[in-house]
């Protein structure tokens, strides 16, 4: 993510609110209500099977998840529009922001897999599904830390521009992108899902075009300060890339 421009003057402050609503409905409610639709084992003497150590600790962190954005980054990113869309990335870069959506959907692919199609039963290896669980944890408490530092950053309304450098930027430009793909590696090593594993070479493209995008407007917004923290850190990973 990134430091912003002078901050525009607040608007819209009614259709923020709704849209910041309906996310968090959205997320906290709806997608772990459909979340529970797939996994049950209709016409079973087992309904529920399928909720275990596994899809129950995908289904707390995505709360978890979920929960810690409404509040350390969306109430804040969401008070304006003119916010929102600087910090969702529509004011720059709205095509990848709808692919992004239509990936997130795609979810729903590997949890039918995990539920009822077992495509690959070769990948249910505990040791790797543990191995998922224990990247989730750590992708959504990296989050948790880059979402508590831009959510501050959003939160203000001081006039002047400020680069992000400290907190979870001093180890990656793009902590929270970082948080993100460490996550997404961790549903197909839970959910021991191929369609998982085809969905991660599409996240890794969309998030390395996501990136160059924003590093383009943070270079027009900060022009040699952003190119020399740009020379001294790493994209997503430190000292490697």
């Amino acid at each position: 993510m990134r430091g912003l421009r002078s901050r525009p003057p607040l608007g819209g402050g009614e259709v923020t609110n709704r849209a910041f609503w309906s996310l968090t409905v959205s997320n906290v409610v709806i997608g772990p209500l459909l979340f529970l639709f797939c996994l049950r084992q209709w016409g079973t003497d087992h309904p529920w099977s399928r909720v275990d150590l596994y899809s129950g600790s995908f289904l707390a962190l995505a709360i978890f998840i979920a929960v810690e954005e409404a509040i350390t980054f969306a109430r804040r990113a969401f008070r304006s529009r003119e916010v929102a869309f600087e910090a969702l990335g529509f004011s720059y870069d709205p095509l990848l922001v709808r692919l992004g959506m239509l990936l997130n959907a795609a979810v729903v692919l590997v949890v039918l897999d995990y539920a009822h199609w077992h495509l690959v039963p070769a990948l249910a290896r505990p040791l790797l599904q543990n191995l998922g669980i224990a990247l989730g944890v750590f992708g959504a408490l990296w989050q948790t830390w880059a979402d508590a530092w831009l959510g501050r950053h959003f939160a203000s309304d001081s006039p002047q521009s400020k680069l992000m450098t400290g907190g979870p930027f001093r180890f990656v430009r793009h902590p929270r992108y970082a948080a993100f793909l460490v996550r997404k590696l961790a549903w197909p090593l839970l959910f021991a899902s191929p369609n998982g594993w085809a969905l991660l070479p599409a996240w890794l493209v969309l998030n390395s075009k996501r990136i160059r995008r924003e590093e383009a407007h943070m270079t027009e917004l900060f022009g040699g300060e952003y190119a020399a923290y740009a020379h001294r850190s790493a994209r997503l990973l430190p000292g490697i890339y």
